[in-house]
């Protein structure tokens, strides 16, 4: 049975600034960096074997920062990177109304989730996930496992894992620094901790 201690970056410089990122590069804040530090000192409880991680910045920079905390190595993996956002990245909100109208209508009233335009399509993001997480599994089928990553990223691990319509929203939310568990092996899966936050301070 595999572990996973699931990650969510540090807040980035983008995050701070209510932009939508997707396969857009931000590296952390000091924010962010302080919240790397607290999740690696939450984790020492955990005694993850190894890292993987995002090649994007953010979740580079935060599992570089746990893995140095821990003593434990780090292997990057593209393919948990964010989901690519499409035309609304690097937008904030109100940008977001102004220029996507029609699509904002759509996602508000309609049951699935619907792809910003150009985005990367559902079902690929959803298989991508899926084969990375039992790639993993497979290379640590007894070990507890970091996984530094995002949080489209890891809702599709928590929705595909309980069994969630993963093309309906996500009825969870997912922030920076926080810490989801799940653990099991095949298709026996269970959540212990979703969207932890408890050892990071007010920020």
């Amino acid at each position: 049975m595999t572990r996973l201690l699931l990650v969510r970056h540090g807040r980035s410089v983008m995050n701070a600034q209510q932009r939508v990122q997707g396969w857009l590069d931000s590296p952390l804040d000091d924010v962010g960096r302080a919240q790397a530090r607290a999740i690696a000192n939450r984790l020492r409880r955990e005694s993850p074997a190894i890292l993987y991680t995002s090649t994007l910045s953010r979740a580079a920079e935060t599992a570089h920062i746990i893995a140095q905390e821990l003593g434990i190595p780090v292997i990057p993996d593209e393919r948990l990177k964010e989901r690519d956002l499409g035309q609304i990245s690097g937008l904030n909100n109100d940008e977001i109304h102004e220029h996507f109208a029609e699509w904002v209508h759509r996602r508000q009233t309609e049951a699935q989730y619907v792809p910003p335009p150009g985005a990367e399509a559902t079902e690929a993001f959803s298989e991508r996930v899926r084969e990375v997480v039992r790639d993993i599994v497979e290379r640590h089928p007894h070990d507890t496992v970091g996984v530094v990553s995002h949080g489209g990223v890891i809702g599709m691990v928590v929705s595909q894992q309980l069994g969630l319509a993963w093309q309906r929203h996500r009825p969870f939310s997912l922030e920076n620094g926080s810490l989801t568990i799940v653990e099991g092996a095949d298709d026996a899966w269970r959540v212990h901790l979703l969207n932890d936050r408890c050892h990071l301070e007010e920020d």
